[in-house]
């Protein structure tokens, strides 16, 4: 069994490695979301993972989710297959405790309490970044666990792809841009389908699939007054799935997003503003009967930032949202709430000391307030090894299910509140990055409950995440490991489907026209939960290991060619009690660029 003593040798084994690493030069990612303002991911005092657009074409994932379960400190719980939902944990967090932010705007449903990402094409997407740890004095409730960023498609040239698979899985898509003296226009549209496989086999004996359309149309305009920029995106679908409850098996959704922006550099200072409309609908039904819910929100953000000296840095600005219930199923005892918050914060830097510190102000309307806090330093213990310590906290706000949906609700609920501690080692040569991080977080008012929605005492989560990627040659391996512990006071027991060990390798090879990869995905045994009535626990999902392997060849400079197989040996193992998973499959898609 892996323990964190584990991570602690692979370290040891890394740093003999570096010795031996080339001095090369290594690229350097940026982080936009860490802190609000673009910074060298170095220079970031939390643990930061980037993938831009040839990082997420090259894992060659199916979806959103799967291709966020290959990152270090995330669990992916699956009920069904591609299309149904998917929760991600991470840090041990429940799935409504990460923000999720797309373009730059908080992005959900306000009755669900957080964003689905399974239908959220991959096709769509250009950058994905992830911060792990609290971010709520940046960014407000929702981020006790950390933020995913995500940046959808503008793409610099004529894209197009086509993808088939098992499962009757088929979808297209294609991108362009337009520029025209200081004006740029791009757009971006994609279909795709699948029969997909019995998502429940002890239920209803079908197949429950998907389909799905998006389309994003974005302008860009420079002048002396900065940089202007506009967007609408649409994306619709449609899913099966399978349920115990009633007769209803089926949804529609469709979320909407409009978006304005504003940004300037005037002497020193950086000013930003946005304006974003955005929907999310989702409409289950089955022969019988009909549940609609709609949210809208509305969001202002603006923030300045200066640097006030060489080594000090300064942010702060405003956000401003309103979320409201415009239709569903049940009448809600408050359909609307409105978010004003401002934040500041203060980056100092010299020599090889980083300081950091930030805090925001919440008050919502109809419920309460809130201020978060955080604060951060490393220190650079020489010119490969960094050493990062941070505290912060972080609260959730209840959804609107949890405070108003009648039969449900509880409108005395608190907000779910947390406190974090983080310890972070790193190393990091041309050819080899490495970093072991130990984390403490504590939830209090933790909501929980099937027939009422209640606080529970304490909730505690701590682990250690550990990441090693190294280069050598045409030879590149990443191995990502995460041990978590996780305690609910109020039971004693284990928070459900956070497996205690998870592991991630993969490994490739890349030659002049063609690159190959294999990975190797494992995952402890998982605690399921325990029933209602009798407060029984169920069977433990047992330990798994799932093989993959995938090919890419370019035919010409312009056409390349891929093609993987996942589950490889046919793996039967489940992430969510009664809910099946993809046996092995295959993927077939070809990629057309203009040079």
């Amino acid at each position: 069994m892996f323990k964190p003593a584990f991570a602690a040798t692979l370290v040891a084994s890394c740093y003999a490695a570096a010795a031996s690493t080339s001095e090369t030069e290594n690229i350097e990612h940026i982080s936009i979301y860490a802190n609000r303002i673009a910074t060298p991911q170095h220079d970031v005092l939390a643990t930061v993972t980037v993938l831009e657009r040839a990082d997420i074409i090259a894992r060659q994932a199916n979806d959103l989710p799967e291709l966020l379960a290959q990152l270090p400190g995330i669990n992916l719980s699956r009920d069904g297959g591609r299309g149904q939902n998917s929760s991600i944990y991470l840090r041990g967090g429940n799935a409504g405790h990460t923000l999720i932010i797309v373009d730059g705007v908080r992005s959900g449903s306000a009755t669900l309490g957080y964003k689905t990402l399974s239908m959220l094409p991959l096709a769509l997407i250009e950058r994905i970044e992830v911060v792990r740890g609290p971010r709520a004095a940046w960014y407000g409730s929702d981020a006790l666990a950390g933020v995913i960023a995500i940046t959808t498609r503008r793409s610099s040239t004529l894209e197009l792809h086509a993808n088939v698979g098992s499962y009757g899985q088929v979808g297209s898509d294609i991108s362009v841009r337009q520029q025209r003296a200081d004006v740029t226009l791009s757009a971006s549209a994609g279909i795709s389908q699948a029969d997909g496989f019995n998502a429940q086999p002890q239920q209803d004996p079908d197949s429950d699939g998907y389909q799905q359309q998006y389309i994003k149309l974005a302008a860009d305009y420079r002048s002396v007054y900065g940089l202007w920029t506009a967007q609408a995106d649409v994306n619709s679908g449609f899913y099966q799935f399978d349920t115990s409850f009633g007769t209803e098996d089926e949804a529609n959704t469709l979320s909407r997003a409009y978006l304005l922006g504003w940004q300037q550099q005037h002497g020193s200072w950086q000013h930003q503003a946005q304006l974003s409309r955005s929907l999310d609908s989702d409409n289950t039904f089955g022969p019988v009967s009909r549940s609609p819910f709609v949210t809208e929100r509305d969001e202002l953000n603006y923030q300045a930032a200066n640097e006030l000296t060489n080594n000090l840095r300064w942010l702060g600005g405003v956000n401003w949202y309103q979320e409201h219930v415009g239709k569903s199923a049940t009448a809600y005892e408050q359909t609307s709430r409105i978010n004003r918050a401002v934040f500041t914060g203060l980056n100092y830097q010299h020599d090889s000391v980083l300081l950091e510190a930030a805090v925001r102000h919440d008050a919502i309307n109809h419920y309460a307030a809130e201020t978060t806090w955080q604060l951060a330093a490393g220190y650079q213990l020489s010119e490969y090894w960094q050493l990062r310590l941070s505290r912060g906290t972080a609260f959730k706000v209840p959804s609107f299910n949890q405070l108003y949906f009648p039969g449900f609700a509880n409108p005395t609920l608190q907000p779910e509140q947390s406190v974090a501690d983080e310890v972070t080692l790193s190393y990091r040569a041309a050819n080899l990055q490495v970093y072991v991080a130990w984390f403490d977080r504590d939830v209090t008012n933790l909501i929980q409950g099937i027939e009422r929605a209640e606080n529970v005492l304490l909730a505690s989560v701590k682990g250690l995440e550990f990441r090693v990627a190294q280069q050598w040659q045409q030879w590149a391996g990443e191995l990502n490991y995460s041990w978590l512990d996780t305690e609910s006071r109020s039971s004693g027991l284990p928070l459900q489907r956070r497996p205690e060990n998870t592991l991630n390798w993969r490994g490739s090879y890349t030659a002049n026209n063609w690159s190959a990869f294999f990975t190797a995905d494992y995952q402890s045994a998982t605690y399921q939960g325990a029933d209602f009535f009798s407060g029984e626990s169920y069977p433990v999902a047992p330990a798994h290991t799932v093989l993959g392997i995938g090919l890419s060849y370019a035919i010409t400079s312009a056409f390349t060619l891929r093609a993987k197989i996942a589950n490889l040996t046919d793996k039967q193992y489940y992430t969510s009690r009664g809910y099946a998973t993809a046996g092995a499959n295959f993927g077939l898609s070809v990629s057309y660029i203009l040079q």
